[in-house]
């Protein structure tokens, strides 16, 4: 699983960045960037190919130092609430193990990542302010229609469940 972080998330973990890996698969491969609202930090994860995202809230100091579980522990709580297969998800979280943070490669996505950040601001309604991992919130912007640069819609919950059921040879129910 790649994690492409910005600067400013890279400055704020203090974690070394690898070099950039080639031909890593969109659908392990999140952008993230770190929001602070307010005195509050939220990190963000969007997916690579599908804009799926996820939000963590209130990260500390001290959770810095088990990110990794963190991100694992976000994924499994909120593909849970999408009602995605157990056995997809734990497939999908045996690629973090080898969890790696690169910096971020592409204009585009970053500029997808900023507006699922941009939907953070407008999600205060779904915030939980007692837990870190911000399941309603995260649905709630996967859930909201995206275009797909050629003329198209689609919704990111559903092409989640999509791809993750076609990467494992699944025929998933999509939610409508």
């Amino acid at each position: 699983m790649l994690i492409q972080c910005t600067k400013k998330l890279f400055d704020d973990l203090k974690v070394m960045p690898v070099e950039q890996v080639e031909g890593a698969n969109p659908l392990l491969s999140w952008h993230a960037n770190m929001l602070k609202i307010g005195r509050h930090k939220f990190l963000v994860l969007a997916n690579d190919k599908n804009r799926y995202a996820i939000v963590l809230y209130g990260l500390k100091a001290r959770d810095k130092n088990r990110i990794k579980p963190l991100i694992g522990n976000a994924i499994r709580e909120v593909f849970q609430a999408e009602s995605i297969d157990e056995e997809i998800i734990k497939e999908y979280l045996s690629t973090l193990p080898q969890l790696t943070f690169a910096k971020t490669k592409d204009r585009k996505l970053v500029a997808r990542l900023n507006k699922a950040c941009e939907m953070v601001y407008f999600g205060e309604d779904y915030l939980d302010m007692d837990a870190i991992v911000q399941v309603e919130m995260s649905k709630r912007i996967s859930s909201l229609l995206v275009g797909d640069g050629k003329g198209g819609y689609f919704y990111p919950n559903e092409a989640m469940v999509r791809d993750l059921g076609e990467f494992w040879g699944e025929n998933p129910n999509v939610p409508g």
